[in-house]
């Protein structure tokens, strides 16, 4: 078993920290698709296939952000039930990489039909960019370090990007499931 992502921490002084960043999180699954929906209108140009999938993989993943820092505290808080619930939505939730291939294909496509970069065509590459790097944030390498000096110590003394800590729980909530069907 590994350690405690929240060993030798103080948890209030954690969770104080923490607390923000799922508001935060669920806040923009409707924000960050309205600014770039009003950019494109604003462009005189309608939002496409391409920018509705963009728009809907980036406000998925901000939805799994939102579960992830509650998952954090629920660790934090010392409930169980509430986490193993969060982590299996996670885990479902992992399909979010197809939207954003295909949401990706479909700006892509888009770009070479018409020839150009229209302004809906930007913005469906533009959440889909945004899109990739929250994914791979939460299930495979965390890349925010910025926040915490633990962290931020960690990548500047060259030890690298730590694993996503929701994509541990995840693969390990998955393992827990394979042992419980095998014994079945």
């Amino acid at each position: 078993m590994s350690p405690s992502p929240f060993a030798g921490r103080d948890r209030a002084a954690l969770r104080k920290h923490l607390s923000s960043y799922w508001k935060m999180e669920a806040g923009n699954v409707l924000l960050v698709p309205l600014i770039v929906w009003a950019m494109v209108w604003s462009a005189e140009d309608a939002p496409d296939a391409a920018m509705w999938l963009g728009a809907v993989a980036c406000s998925f993943l901000l939805v799994v952000g939102t579960a992830a820092w509650l998952l954090v505290l629920a660790g934090l808080d010392g409930k169980p039930a509430q986490a193993t619930r969060l982590v299996a939505f996670c885990a479902r939730a992992e399909i979010v990489s197809l939207l954003l291939l295909a949401a990706a294909t479909l700006a892509a496509a888009s770009a070479v039909i018409t020839g150009g970069w229209p302004p809906r065509t930007l913005a469906a590459a533009g959440l889909t960019l945004l899109g990739w790097p929250e994914y791979v944030n939460y299930y495979h390498w965390q890349l925010q370090n910025f926040d915490s000096q633990i962290d931020a110590k960690r990548l500047a003394a060259g030890r690298g990007l730590r694993r996503a800590h929701m994509g541990r729980a995840v693969r390990a909530w998955r393992a827990r499931r394979r042992r419980r069907r095998r014994r079945n």
